[in-house]
C-alpha cells in the first residue's frame, strides 16, 4: 500500500543488544500492517567484521546505508515506518571500538534527533541472550546506560517499553495515535 511519504510517521526502537529491538521492531509493523528496517548494522557486521571490530569507514557505511533503506522502504509504508536503530547507536559503536567517530558520522547521529517522529527504548528487563556477536551482559548494561543518556541529553523525547512482546506492543499502541 503506498501512501504520501509525507504523512508517514517514522518510529524508531533503540536499546543496547538483546533488548527486544528487531522482536518489537517486527511485532509493531504486523499490527499496524505496514513494514519495517531491519538494524543494517547487525547484517554488515556478522558479514565484515575483523576482531570483533569495524573501522570508522565502515560505521559510517553502515549509518548511511541504514538511512537509505529507511529512504527506500519510506514510499511502501501504511502511516508507520518502524526502523530497529538508528545513526545514533552506529555513532556509539564507533565510540565504543575507538573513542571517536568520523565528522560524517556525528553528524548522522545529531541529525537522528529531527528524523524520526517517536522513538523508542527498549528497556533491558528481559533476559539477555548471549549470542557469538553479542558482548556479553555487562555491555549490555553499559550500552543501555549510555544510550538513555544521551536520549536525555540531547533532548530526545522518547517512551520506555519494558515486559513482554505483548506488553511493549500494548505501550506502543497507547502512544502513537
Amino acid at each position: 500500500m503506498k501512501n504520501d511519504c509525507c504523512d508517514i510517521k517514522k518510529v524508531v526502537f533503540m536499546g543496547a543488544p538483546s533488548t527486544g529491538k528487531s522482536t518489537i521492531c517486527q511485532a509493531a509493523a504486523k499490527h499496524y500492517k505496514t513494514v519495517h528496517v531491519d538494524e543494517y548494522g547487525r547484517t554488515y557486521w556478522e558479514e565484515n567484521q575483523s576482531d570483533r571490530r569495524l573501522t570508522p569507514e565502515q560505521l559510517l557505511h553502515i549509518a548511511q546505508e541504514h538511512i537509505a533503506i529507511e529512504e527506500r522502504t519510506l514510499p511502501q509504508a501504511n502511516k508507520y515506518l518502524f526502523v530497529d536503530t538508528n545513526a545514533l547507536t552506529t555513532w556509539h559503536f564507533a565510540l565504543d571500538y575507538h573513542n571517536s567517530a568520523l565528522a560524517e558520522l556525528c553528524r548522522l547521529a545529531d541529525e537522528s534527533k529531527e528524523r524520526y517522529d517517536y522513538v523508542f527504548l527498549c528497556c533491558d528487563d528481559i533476559p539477555f541472550e548471549d549470542t557469538w556477536e553479542r558482548s556479553g551482559d555487562v555491555k549490555q548494561t553499559e550500552f543501555q546506560r549510555f544510550i538513555s543518556e544521551e536520549l536525555n541529553k540531547r533532548n530526545i523525547k522518547y517512551t520506555e517499553l519494558k515486559g513482554s512482546v505483548e506488553e511493549r506492543l500494548q505501550q506502543i499502541i497507547k502512544t502513537l495515535p
